[in-house]
């Protein structure tokens, strides 16, 4: 397998994100390291318990798997929902390999919005999101979100890192609804439709009645002649 490859070389952005997802996973070699964000926020919320394993995180749309590897090796049970087939083998093979299978409590295939219903309620220490939500429109995410925060146990935390419009190649396309572009440049090239967001949309996707935010930062990427990416890195907790 090609290692170093474009989204533009072999996905053709034509079906549902799904579809395009799965192509782009069967095809290209992908991350196998979890962001700074992730690293930080596992760190600064669960390295001082006393037993690890009994620590458990869902990711909500992991790829194949860098940062439930991470939180695995670093000792925290992992759960998690992918809609890529191709992405979910890729993860067990890695964890099978590194003899890690036995941190996975439980991985769902298919859309969060139906498989978050097979996860007991109350059952997370965390759920964290890396830039996989913005692959649903603003209602979906809503209703995704919600079912999440019930998967939580009293105190748990969620982490949602996710784009503001300003990133290269977002162009605004009113005709694919609510804060939707479907970029055909920049690192999100051919990725399929991405729902973008300002700050009234983050209040009123992250807080409700039983959660709500306690931090939001602002990650800019930029090169010496244009701004590459800015996303929001989302930090809340259940009430």
């Amino acid at each position: 397998m090609k290692k170093y490859i474009s989204n533009e070389e072999i996905s053709d952005n034509l079906g549902s994100n799904e579809e395009i997802w799965e192509q782009i996973f069967s095809k290209k070699e992908w991350g196998k390291y979890p962001s700074e964000s992730i690293i930080r926020f596992i760190a600064r919320n669960f390295y001082n318990a006393q037993d690890r394993s009994k620590i458990n995180i869902l990711e909500l749309g992991f790829g194949t798997g860098s940062n439930l590897w991470f939180c695995a090796k670093e000792g925290f049970s992992v759960s998690g929902i992918e809609w890529s087939k191709t992405g979910a083998q890729r993860f067990e093979a890695r964890m099978k390999d590194e003899n890690l299978s036995d941190k996975i409590k439980q991985i769902e295939i298919g859309d969060y919005i139906d498989k978050l219903d097979n996860f007991e309620d109350e059952s997370f220490d965390a759920w964290i999101d890396n830039y996989s939500l913005a692959y649903n429109d603003f209602d979906k995410t809503k209703t995704i979100i919600e079912k999440a925060m019930k998967k939580l146990k009293s105190g748990g935390k969620f982490l949602s890192i996710t784009p503001s419009l300003y990133n290269d190649g977002f162009e605004k396309d009113e005709s694919l609804g609510y804060h939707l572009v479907k970029p055909t440049s920049g690192s999100d090239a051919c990725t399929g439709v991405i729902r973008y967001c300002d700050e009234k949309d983050l209040q009123e996707l992250y807080k409700g009645a039983t959660y709500n935010i306690n931090d939001i930062k602002i990650h800019i990427q930029k090169n010496l002649t244009k701004q590459l990416n800015e996303l929001f890195i989302v930090e809340g907790y259940k009430i």
